[in-house]
């Protein structure tokens, strides 16, 4: 008995402090007792929660029952049983109890009445939950005690402008009760709020729920399930732990005159000015091409040509390749975001709760979240219009060596990464992760194929050493590319992700992995190839003869220096690493390959860069002359300055991007949903956008410089990518590796030709190659 009354002191101490009303009434049964000796009346108030519990100490075992009945229709509404026992354990785990929600208008009387055996001591404790939760925000402190569900009550008018308003059912926890997990219900089923307080994983359908830790919140509107309603609404807690109190504050904020519209049209209209960004890029890294005007008349021509003619392979296959996956995405998305619907389990889905703006009228999603990705849509744009003014250029002056397929391919992979990236945040979970990172996957490969391709271009062009150069460093064909790693990086990547969240069995497991292992261990092998790191590569170091407007022209091929020895080994090292904390279960097999993707390319773009500005130099020194009225000297000047300006709003847009990717983390797929709530952030723009809705805008603006620059170095206007040299070049005079010789033409008045056109892919048995003796 002095158990219960420690228990009974507490509660009563928390009610007294909390709002919630607990008393007791204790006795013992006796023969010819009257029913006043063992029962009492309460008077509950209109729409509250009665709870009552039984405990009884006995020396043998003996059933006590306590029922709760109307005093004026004498019906019984509740009732709970419980066993008497000499065991204190076997006594706290029956000491249990029985609740019922009155919703009658107006108070009502109660009596609880305790039946049983004879001689037998019992105490009952109940609450009369009589809390009224305010709509202005204003937080409820209340204590959760184990085995003890609150329940709080609020009430919603009838409003004609449902559309336009919201409310946010929010819980906070005490910062140093983070590791005691709570579940929060919002529903005006009484039927399913009895079902959550004895199981809080039941699924409900007129009903949402959630768990916390230090944060949860529920967004009631005319598009959630259940809907924003008239009436009153009741809010019900209960904890997981069975063994520690959790301190929480409960608030009911109404959202009214809430409008999207006008902000993601203003996001649509900021995203447009990156039509800046390839005027921009195209004057300073290829300025000498940048002034050609095109027609309209030809663009149409060439947008007609897009469909039926020219080489756009790799293009189509990135649309096919979109509409199959788009589509399938969706329908597992989909799929998924109706289970949260229908079971009203809030924890399927990771969303920021603190920024959560409702799609009102259509869709119970984050709308925020989703129009985020508009940047990306526009900005692919942009790129295909930006390419195809610059196709069009080629297309007017009649170029013959022109393939536009990869620039092509980045602005539909742009348009469909916002749609992957918009599936996903319908609902945002680990197994829908996958389809955020599909054409992630996609541009980054196109990134490495356009330097690879831009690399069979010599720096130093001219047709003969063209023709002998070309014809060993081909560019990635498109077959191979989606055959060898585009569809193997998806289909693991799937079952990865499968792997990561329910594992494999241990035979299927052994073989996925053995398979990415040999996959992985294929790239690599192909890596070094292409970088000239394997004895069979072609690139051997070599001495090649040929004439350059009448100069002769004696040239070393570059042997694979140490530096590039060194980056290769780090890089295999880094992709072990991370296949090792795949196969442990340390790293989602999505970032994995994304991750290492980025290091590739980040190195490449890095390598391919410093010839580029090269170029520049060489351009600029060569061509750039005071009697040159069409560059003038001020050239020299204005290109370095807009190469730095660039550089430095690229790496400051990466920089701000990543600082709200990483730092202003707000979600975390990997970890239960409870705690990646604690990470929730509030709206950070216009009470609309939140972290990671900047992070979609800076980062679409930040990849879309990096594209726009690979695609300069890609080079694929082959006509178009000139050099500008001197008229007279000096005998013996040393540039690197390259000697020049005596001219082998003697005629008076002779000029080099000022352009130097790249020639295409084909053999010439006039350039002779001699190999190295090293």
């Amino acid at each position: 008995m002095r158990y219960l009354g420690a228990v009974s002191v507490l509660l009563m101490l928390c009610g007294a402090t909390f709002g919630i009303e607990y008393k007791t009434f204790t006795g013992h049964i006796e023969d010819n007792q009257s029913l006043a000796e063992r029962s009492t009346i309460i008077s509950v108030e209109a729409r509250s929660l009665v709870s009552i519990r039984l405990g009884c100490h006995q020396e043998f075992n003996q059933f006590l029952t306590a029922y709760l009945q109307r005093e004026d229709t004498k019906e019984i509404v509740v009732s709970v049983k419980t066993v008497c026992t000499k065991s204190q354990k076997d006594f706290d785990q029956k000491y249990k109890w029985a609740r019922v929600f009155s919703d009658d208008s107006d108070s009502v009387d109660y009596r609880i009445v305790v039946t049983g055996a004879e001689r037998a001591f019992f105490e009952v404790l109940y609450e009369v939950n009589t809390v009224r939760l305010p709509s202005d925000g204003t937080p409820t402190y209340h204590v959760l005690t184990p085995g003890v569900p609150s329940i709080h009550t609020f009430a919603i008018d009838n409003w004609d402008d449902v559309n336009y308003r919201f409310v946010d059912v929010s819980v906070e926890g005490w910062e140093n009760q983070t590791d005691v997990i709570g579940k929060m219900i919002v529903t005006q089923n009484k039927d399913e709020l009895y079902n959550f307080l004895i199981s809080p994983n039941t699924s409900t359908l007129n009903s949402m729920r959630l768990g916390y830790s230090k944060f949860g919140r529920i967004v009631l509107s005319d598009v959630s399930s259940p809907g924003l309603a008239p009436g009153i609404w009741m809010v019900g807690h209960i904890l997981f732990d069975e063994e520690q109190t959790k301190n929480i504050a409960i608030s009911i904020a109404v959202n009214t005159d809430y409008e999207y519209v006008s902000k993601v049209v203003i996001l649509t209209i900021v995203s447009c000015f990156g039509v800046i960004l390839p005027i921009f890029c195209r004057y300073i890294f290829n300025y000498m091409n940048a002034e050609r005007k095109v027609s309209f008349a030809a663009w149409r021509q060439v947008v007609i040509n897009w469909f039926y003619s020219g080489n756009k392979g790799l293009a189509y296959l990135t649309g096919f390749l979109a509409w199959m996956l788009i589509v399938s995405a969706f329908q597992v998305v989909h799929a998924k975001w109706g289970e949260m619907m229908e079971k009203g389990d809030r924890d399927i889905c990771y969303y920021n709760e603190r920024c959560y703006r409702p799609y009102l009228g259509y869709y119970d999603v984050s709308v925020n979240g989703i129009a985020s990705n508009l940047p990306f849509m526009v900005h692919g744009a942009i790129i295909i219009l930006s390419v195809s003014l610059a196709e069009t250029s080629c297309y007017s002056l009649k170029h013959k060596r022109y393939d536009y397929s990869i620039p092509y391919s980045f602005g539909l992979a742009f348009i469909f990464e916002g749609f992957g990236s918009l599936l996903y945040h319908i609902c945002p979970a680990q197994i829908i992760f996958q389809f955020d990172t599909l054409f992630m996957f996609v541009i980054s490969q196109y990134i490495i194929t356009a330097l690879v391709d831009g690399h069979a271009v010599r720096r130093e062009v001219h047709e003969d050493a063209h023709k002998l150069f070309s014809s060993k460093r081909k560019s990635i064909r498109s077959p191979k590319l989606f055959l060898f790693f585009l569809g193997p990086a998806y289909g693991f990547n799937f079952l990865g992700n499968l792997h990561y969240i329910d594992p494999l069995p241990k035979p299927i497991a052994f073989f996925f992995f053995l398979f990415v292992g040999l996959w992985v261990l294929g790239i690599l092998l192909w890596a070094a190839y292409k970088a000239n790191l394997l004895p069979t590569s072609y690139f051997r170091a070599a001495t090649i003869h040929f004439t350059s407007g009448g100069v002769e022209v004696k040239e070393k091929t570059s042997e694979t220096s140490m530096l590039k020895k060194v980056f290769f080994g780090a890089y295999t090292l880094l992709v072990v690493i991370g296949f090792i904390m795949v196969v442990m279960g340390k790293l989602v097999i999505s970032i994995f390959i994304l991750g290492e993707l980025i290091v590739a390319l980040t190195i490449m773009t890095a390598a391919s860069f410093v010839y580029l500005l090269s170029d520049l130099w060489f351009t600029l020194t060569r061509v750039v002359r005071p009697n040159n009225k069409k560059y003038p000297m001020h050239y020299r000047y204005i290109i370095p300055a807009g190469v730095v300006l660039y550089l430095l709003c690229g790496l400051g847009l990466v920089i701000v991007s990543l600082f709200f990717f990483v730092i202003l983390e707000s979600t975390d797929k990997s970890i239960p949903p409870w705690e990646s709530r604690e990470l929730n952030q509030g709206c950070v723009l216009n009470d609309f956008w939140d972290a990671h809705d900047l992070w979609h805008f800076f980062a679409s603006h930040a990849l879309m410089m990096i594209v726009l620059v690979v695609i300069q170095m890609q080079k694929p206007c082959r006509d178009c990518y000139m050099k500008y040299k001197e008229c007279q070049i000096p005998a013996k005079e040393k540039n690197g590796d390259r000697e020049m010789v005596q001219p082998v033409n003697k005629k008076k008045n002779f000029q080099e030709p000022e352009i130097l056109k790249v020639i295409p892919l084909v053999d010439d048995k006039s350039v002779v190659m001699e190999e190295v003796n090293e």
